[in-house]
C-alpha cells in the first residue's frame, strides 16, 4: 500500500508541476505521462481514468494554492482590506499560474465538459472555505454572504488580469 501511495504522490507532484506550466492544452494522458515519467497505462493503472488523475492531481493543486494563500496572510481581515489584499496576490508570478490554470478549467466547465465541472466545484468550494475563514465579521450572520461577494469579485479579477484589464481592476478597487 505505501509503494502504491508513493508512486501516486510522485505521479501527481509531477503532473501537478506540468498542469501549472502548460494548463490543460496538455491534460491528455500521453503528456501527463510523460511528465509523471511513466507511461499512461501505468497512470490507469494507479488512477481509475483520466477524470479522477485530473481530480487528484488539481486538488493537490488547490492544496498548494491556499497554503500559498496562507503564508501571505494568516489573520482574517475585513471585507474592504480582504478584497485588495487579494488583488495585489493575483498578481502575484508564484499564484498567477494557479489562477490561470483555474480560468481554463473554469471554461471548460461552463462548456459543458461535466468532469471539469465536478473538479471546478470541489475547487471553488475549497477556494471558498479558504475565504470564509480569511474574512473578519462584525455579524457571524454577514459571513458567508460577504465572503461570497468577495468570492465572486475576485473570481472577476481574476478574469480581468487575464484579459489584461488592469485599469478596470483598479477601477474596481
Amino acid at each position: 500500500m505505501r509503494n502504491t501511495e508513493s508512486k501516486n504522490n510522485l505521479f501527481l507532484n509531477n503532473i501537478a508541476v506540468h498542469l501549472l506550466a502548460h494548463r490543460l492544452q496538455e491534460a491528455s494522458l500521453r503528456p501527463m505521462a510523460v511528465a509523471a515519467e511513466t507511461s499512461d497505462r501505468m497512470l490507469l493503472h494507479y488512477f481509475m481514468n483520466k477524470e479522477e488523475l485530473l481530480t487528484a492531481t488539481l486538488l493537490l493543486i488547490t492544496n498548494r494554492l491556499i497554503l500559498l494563500l496562507k503564508s501571505t496572510s494568516s489573520q482574517p481581515m475585513p471585507f474592504h482590506l480582504l478584497l485588495p489584499h487579494l488583488a495585489v496576490m493575483i498578481k502575484d508570478p508564484k499564484i498567477r499560474p494557479f489562477l490561470r490554470l483555474w480560468l481554463q478549467l473554469a471554461s471548460s466547465a461552463a462548456t459543458g465538459e461535466e468532469y471539469c465541472r465536478n473538479i471546478a466545484k470541489k475547487i471553488s468550494n475549497h477556494f471558498f472555505a479558504w475565504i470564509v475563514a480569511m474574512i473578519e465579521v462584525e455579524r457571524e450572520t454577514d459571513r458567508a454572504s460577504l465572503a461570497a461577494l468577495a468570492f465572486a469579485t475576485i473570481e472577476g479579477l481574476v478574469l480581468l488580469d487575464a484579459l489584461g484589464s488592469d485599469d478596470l481592476i483598479a477601477d474596481a478597487l
